[in-house]
């Protein structure tokens, strides 16, 4: 019996990455899965791959972006399953360069994608969720908490997604609707290409973080968004939660 049987989740971006190490992790714990995702391959293949491993998942395309196709996402879901139980806003587009080199192009990307993008699944979910309570996981990243360079509108948007999450634990709390945003340090096929590009570069970066590594999807990340979306997080809401091998510890 999983932690999660009956339930019905909604993840964003989660064709490939940290999103299809999240839809895997729940459909494990007995979840029906829609894989909201904007790379109809990826997307596809993600949910070819739970319902042969004997789970129950639906891939519906979506630019997060559009109000219109969020709102199909959601219209599709409660018509194939029922109901939303568990909101996963994952997906994000965004570009680095510099603030002098920021353009209103950079910025709108990163703030359609990242905190519109939420914002719309939010809404969206809200009518589904409050009829029996639910959770709300949002993602935030390391690059907005310490300011880190070239990441001007990626890192803002993530910031202001912490700043919906808390307002929404406050709106949704009535009605048991749970609401908090994980900033993940995971080793992404981004991150390994980088240490295996720049294996010196990846130490000097890893050395101040007390674990002294970037965690893994499957094994280190995922976990803790299966415990976010279950009756075990019941009583957290309105919370930042570092799961970065303490990379942002302090701050």
């Amino acid at each position: 019996m999983g932690k999660l049987d009956g339930k019905v989740a909604i993840i964003t971006g989660s064709g490939q990455g940290l999103g299809l190490a999240y839809a895997m992790a729940l459909a494990k714990e007995g979840a029906a899965i829609t894989i909201a995702e904007f790379n109809e391959e990826t997307g596809s293949a993600a949910a070819r791959e739970i319902n042969a491993g004997g789970g129950n998942a639906l891939f519906v395309q979506c630019d997060v972006a559009k109000e219109s196709e969020v709102q199909q996402v959601v219209k599709r879901t409660v018509e194939e399953f029922g109901t939303v139980d568990i909101l996963i806003n994952n997906a994000q587009a965004s570009s680095t360069q510099l603030i002098v080199d920021t353009t209103e192009e950079h910025m709108e990307l990163a703030w359609r994608t990242g905190t519109l993008g939420t914002l719309f699944f939010m809404k969206a979910c809200f009518p589904y969720l409050k009829i029996k309570g639910g959770r709300i996981i949002n993602t935030c990243s390391a690059t907005g908490i310490e300011g880190m360079k070239t990441f001007a509108a990626y890192g803002s948007a993530k910031e202001a997604i912490r700043g919906l999450t808390k307002t929404a634990a406050r709106e949704f709390g009535e009605y048991n609707i749970t609401v908090n945003v994980v900033s993940p340090g995971a080793l992404t096929p981004a991150a390994k290409s980088w240490r295996e590009r720049d294996p010196e570069g990846y130490k000097a970066t890893m050395a101040p973080v007390p674990l002294q590594r970037l965690g893994d999807p499957d094994g280190d990340i995922a976990p803790g968004i299966v415990f976010l979306a279950s009756d075990d997080s019941r009583f957290m809401t309105g919370q930042t939660i570092y799961l970065d091998g303490g990379h942002t510890f302090g701050r």
